[in-house]
């Protein structure tokens, strides 16, 4: 969206009927992944959500920190804040759906009470906790999918921007580090295989959002 003109976005927004917010962190995740890894995958979800339903879902860039106790992370209140003033604004150039696209579990209670609030009386909100739409990969079978680093992480990451991950490092993250599981299990081919479902399920429920 930034680099887009003003009226382009205008344009957009008159032939989209959803908006999309990606929510991340910038928290540990371990020796071997970057602290914004919740936040790039948020936005590379939301990125090939709006790509395939393009023109009806419009993403919106978002700020990447989540609440908690991570590295940087923003007061409840203050992403409540920022968030409803988002939606509003949203509301006022004609869009009255819009789905929360979360990839942080640290942040699952937030949303859940943010939505449950309806702080936007015109809007209906959904939202959709990435890691619950994963798939079961039998090579990471026991894995949790929620993990701070983990394999599941780890493998997206490997088949989303594979310079991303300080391959090296695996070999160090334990739960000693903040990680939970065992990240050595991660590969390329898991990452793809994630990735790949996943997009097709989250693409799905905004669709069946959008014809509600």
């Amino acid at each position: 969206m930034f680099e887009s003109t003003y009226y382009e976005i205008r344009y957009r927004l008159g032939q989209s009927t959803v908006g999309l917010i990606p929510l991340g962190s910038v928290r540990n995740q371990g020796p071997h992944l970057p602290a914004g890894s919740a936040s790039i995958l948020a936005n590379y979800y939301s990125s090939k959500i709006a790509g395939s339903l393009h023109p009806y879902v419009f993403p919106i860039d978002m700020a990447p920190y989540g609440v908690g106790s991570g590295l940087i992370s923003l007061k409840p209140e203050v992403l409540s804040a920022l968030m409803t003033s988002l939606v509003e604004e949203l509301s006022k150039l004609g869009l009255k759906k819009v789905v929360l696209l979360n990839a942080d579990a640290s942040n699952e209670a937030f949303v859940k009470e943010l939505v449950g609030k309806h702080p936007v009386k015109n809007v209906e909100l959904l939202q959709l906790n990435i890691w619950e739409n994963y798939p079961d990969v039998q090579a990471l079978e026991g894995e949790p999918k929620a993990g701070s680093g983990g394999a599941y992480l780890t493998s997206q990451l490997l088949h989303i921007d594979r310079s991303l991950v300080k391959e090296d490092r695996i070999k160090y993250a334990g739960p000693s580090m903040g990680v939970e599981g065992d990240a050595s299990k991660a590969s390329l081919e898991a990452g793809e295989a994630i990735v790949s479902q996943t997009l097709r399920t989250l693409i799905e429920k905004v669709e069946e959002f959008m014809r509600k």
